[in-house]
């Protein structure tokens, strides 16, 4: 959805006020969020890095479960296209991530998604909420509610399907042991095409990527940010015609907001790897998520800012084991 100027600018003096007004307590870094949208959980995920585990632990295991609602249709936008573009649908997927430290400087993790689409029973709900904090609902009203639609190049899919995604694998080298307080870290990644193309779960590609994170602490927050690049193998022919190399950034502020609870801002921005003549696709990804941490638990809320290419809206948790 398209936000204003005016709603940008408000956006912005709201994260530095936030981090303003926070405690003098360092907080515990960038939340570990995907974007939930059938298309980009088909691709390379942008590391985030939380520095935190490179400090004493061995293990890291995550379990992130999300859930979110997407709405892009290329013939209610009136774009012509040869083959219509139709993604109506709710979400599910279940992360897995595994962590091991090797050394006192690098660590290796993999990542094994759980999807499902399915039509979804919040159409209504999500319509009400656009409509009381004043945006668009991107043409959710001219078309069925709980409508499940899956359609992109060859794939049409009419029914709701489940299945594992494709597997990605990293390797990270750190330095955390500092006394600037300054933190650093570089992961090359790969995704492995595991999943099965026909039922919407693969690009059919394999990806490779490289990344740069960051973390500051300052008295009253910590300042966690990184960039890099995605390079996108040969898709499925049936998923995509070509897919462009991307590249990334984000940026998080963190810090306690009372006893034990921390609150995080994180904003993810990545360039599109499609070529489809539809915007909704072709568009940069901007994903806003705002949320809380407390002990080993994560909950989070994501939206779509500036562009269509996230889902309307995302709800994770995430569980942490350390050991």
């Amino acid at each position: 959805m398209n936000w204003t100027r005016s709603t940008v600018e408000r956006l912005a003096y709201l994260l530095i006020l936030f981090a303003a007004t926070l405690p003098v307590t360092a907080g515990g870094g960038p939340l570990f969020v995907r974007n939930n949208s059938p298309v980009y959980l088909n691709l390379a995920a942008p590391p985030v890095n939380d520095f935190s585990f490179y400090e004493g632990n061995r293990w890291d295991l995550d379990v992130l479960t999300q859930y979110s609602s997407m709405f892009a249709d290329s013939q209610v936008d009136g774009i012509e296209l040869e083959t219509p573009i139709m993604l109506d649908m709710e979400t599910l997927s279940v992360t897995v991530r595994a962590e091991r430290r090797i050394n006192a400087f690098s660590s290796v993790y993999v990542d094994v998604p759980m999807i499902s689409h399915w039509q979804g029973a919040f159409d209504s709900f999500i319509e009400n909420y656009h409509d009381i904090v004043g945006l668009s609902n991107g043409g959710r009203e001219q078309v069925p509610e709980d409508r499940f639609a899956y359609r992109l190049r060859e794939l049409d899919l009419t029914e709701s399907t489940a299945g594992v995604g494709d597997i990605q694998l990293g390797y990270t080298i750190y330095k955390v042991r500092d006394i600037s307080r300054f933190r650093f870290a570089f992961t090359v990644f790969a995704k492995i095409p595991t999943g099965a193309v026909s039922d919407g779960f693969s690009s059919g590609s394999l990806d490779f990527g490289a990344g740069v994170a960051m973390s500051n602490r300052f008295d009253r927050f910590q300042l966690d940010y990184g960039f890099g690049m995605v390079a996108h193998g040969d898709p499925d022919r049936r998923y995509a015609a070509t897919l462009d190399d991307t590249g990334y950034g984000y940026m998080a502020v963190s810090g306690i907001i009372w006893n034990e609870i921390e609150g995080v801002v994180q904003l993810l921005l990545s360039s599109s790897p499609y070529n489809t003549g539809y915007h909704r696709l072709d568009d940069y990804q901007a994903m806003l998520t705002i949320g809380v941490r407390w002990r080993d638990w994560e909950f989070s809320f994501s939206e779509d800012v500036f562009s269509y290419t996230a889902p309307d809206i995302s709800v994770s948790v995430m569980r942490r084991f350390r050991f």
